[in-house]
């Protein structure tokens, strides 16, 4: 998502998030630390006992805790934040409550209820204006890996309960697990794209009293034209009533194939994995991972974030994270906010996406934009057509090779 506003030379400065280094065991965390550790899934116990234990180098004030409240830190870790300002000898401001809870289940206006798996948001990351993409990713990953190292105890996604009969498999084991749940996620999108679907995609802009001030709807219809080519029908789209910002092509490619997110054995090489832990989430168990593109290329998207994979199914139940890169040039800025997308067994066999919900700020250099925003993916039926094209982005190949349709 674009600002609307006057376009022209940024000079966004960022740091931190993306240039930090791996610190050293009695360093203090800094405000970057504490974020990574909360976009990485860590529950907000362990980084309270972090902060009790290595203090902090920043000071505390209403908007690094409506920051840290929307990356889903408790009321508990703020106020250990707030104590260890106040112990590095620093007078702290008195955090600001947040005028939503920063794991707010419902959606836009229109919208059902989410699914009930509990769910958090997170504040837009940045990174600095000279860095790599695969420096940045590797300093991120790094950085994940010592900071979590030295907790001293394995880490369990916020939002997710501990099993005490739950094992993490060792080293080997979840090398074995992440090949066998990447290629059942090919079976799935193989089969996925052998199913007509419907898609609502909707964009709120909101107001400071989080009033709808401008709104974009769209729905299409995923179907089979009478060659058998996959296609995406528009059967949807009033005029948008948005004021400050403006959905880009890379927000359209984010509603296809980032909100969806689906890891096969082809895209596993493009991306950094790594086992957080073996937990329950309402009434399933599943393995968690950290997900992060290797590289980046350029006028590619990737997914950067957590996945849940289901430890008998061996597929991905629910994924939480955002589409980077997010792109800052001189024609103007490219945001993305943070999602969280829920799937559910549509035909007793493949777990598929039904619900993605999105409630963020994205911090322009002409100022902030809180929006919301909702997809929801229903009526799945499978196509008896006997070809296929395996793609979800609309498409009109009429030379595509014929794939045989799997029986059910």
């Amino acid at each position: 998502m674009t600002k609307k506003l006057g376009l022209g030379i940024l000079t966004l400065l960022v740091a931190g998030l993306f240039a930090l280094r791996a610190a050293a065991a009695d360093q203090p965390l800094s405000a970057d630390d504490i974020t990574l550790l909360l976009l990485a899934g860590s529950p907000s116990q362990k980084v309270t006992t972090l902060v009790e234990q290595r203090g902090i180098s920043f000071k505390m004030n209403p908007d690094i805790a409506k920051k840290f409240h929307d990356a889903g830190a408790s009321d508990d870790l703020i106020e250990a934040l707030t104590k260890a300002s106040s112990k590095a000898g620093e007078t702290p401001s008195r955090p600001a409550t947040p005028a939503t809870a920063p794991a707010a289940s419902s959606g836009a206006a229109a919208s059902a209820p989410a699914p009930s798996a509990s769910q958090q948001t997170a504040s837009t990351n940045t990174s600095a204006p000279n860095a790599k993409p695969a420096d940045v990713n590797r300093k991120v990953a790094d950085t994940l890996t010592n900071l979590m190292d030295k907790s001293q105890t394995s880490e369990t996604p916020a939002n997710s309960a501990p099993a005490n009969d739950l094992k993490d498999p060792n080293p080997e084991e979840v090398q074995h697990i992440i090949q066998q749940f990447a290629a059942k996620e090919k079976i799935f999108k193989e089969a996925r794209n052998n199913y007509t679907y419907h898609q609502v995609n909707k964009v709120e802009e909101l107001g400071p009293d989080n009033q709808v001030e401008g709104v974009f709807v769209q729905e299409w219809d995923i179907l089979f034209d009478d060659a058998g080519n996959r296609i995406e029908r528009v059967t949807y789209a009033p005029a948008d009533t948005l004021k400050r910002i403006l959905l880009t092509k890379e927000d359209y490619s984010s509603m296809r194939n980032i909100n969806p997110f689906v890891l096969t054995s082809d895209e596993l090489p493009e991306y950094e994995i790594k086992y957080l832990g073996h937990v329950k989430v309402d009434e399933i168990t599943a393995f968690v991972f950290s997900i992060r593109p290797k590289e980046i290329e350029k006028g590619h998207q990737y997914f950067q974030g957590v996945v849940w994979v289901d430890d008998r199914d061996l597929q991905i139940v629910k994924s939480e994270g955002k589409p980077v890169p997010e792109l800052h040039t001189k024609r103007g800025e490219n945001l993305f906010p943070r999602f969280t997308t829920w799937r559910e067994q549509i035909d007793g066999k493949f777990w598929f996406p039904t619900y993605t919900l999105a409630d963020d700020t994205l911090y322009f250099s002409q100022g902030p934009v809180h929006i919301k925003q909702v997809l929801r993916y229903t009526d799945y039926k499978q196509f008896k057509s006997k070809v296929r094209i395996i793609s979800a982005t609309p498409t009109d190949q009429p030379n595509a090779p014929a794939v045989p349709v799997p029986p059910k």
